[in-house]
């Protein structure tokens, strides 16, 4: 019979040939993180997609603060739809979420052309949530279909507001 240290000592020369032997490929500790699978590359894209919403708003309300009554509620849905979409999102080891935004218009000149300007944006972000619905996993479309009717509602808010700006 092989005594405690026997056996501790022979592990180390012993473990790589019971692996060859039975061909085990053994941990996979140095390989790549596996790829973003398509769902949440679509996700992704969807926290990116807010980013830049709120990022027009933020330049918007900068730029008209008499606008900020208006638009200052929409911003503040956007940025609960971006944390609702965050929290969907793992993010896999020495990966972050991303926080830039991609899309910096220029803004229109004036109050009425800002919230036509915002109204396209809105609607536009419609289409492509409802776009997103068929490929994503039935949570996924319940919270993308959810944040596509908050936006719809926007495209009102913004349609009525700027038949009052005008």
């Amino acid at each position: 019979m092989l005594s405690r240290r026997q056996l501790l000592a022979a592990s180390p020369t012993t473990l790589p040939l019971f692996l060859a032997l039975s061909s085990c490929k053994g941990p996979a500790v140095l390989s790549a993180p596996p790829a973003v699978s398509s769902q949440t590359q679509v996700l992704l894209r969807a926290v990116t997609a807010e980013q830049n919403l709120i990022w027009i708003y933020n330049k918007a309300i900068a730029a008209y603060s008499r606008l900020a009554p208006a638009l200052a509620p929409l911003r503040a849905e956007h940025e609960a739809h971006l944390a609702q979409l965050r929290a969907r999102v793992i993010e896999p080891p020495g990966q972050r979420l991303p926080d830039a935004v991609t899309a910096r218009p220029a803004l229109g000149a004036g109050g009425p052309a800002v919230l036509v300007q915002l109204r396209a944006a809105e609607q536009a972000a419609v289409e492509t949530l409802m776009s997103r619905l068929p490929g994503a996993s039935p949570s996924l479309a319940q919270l993308y279909a959810s944040i596509a009717a908050s936006e719809a509602t926007h495209v009102s808010v913004l349609g009525a507001a700027t038949a009052a700006a005008r």
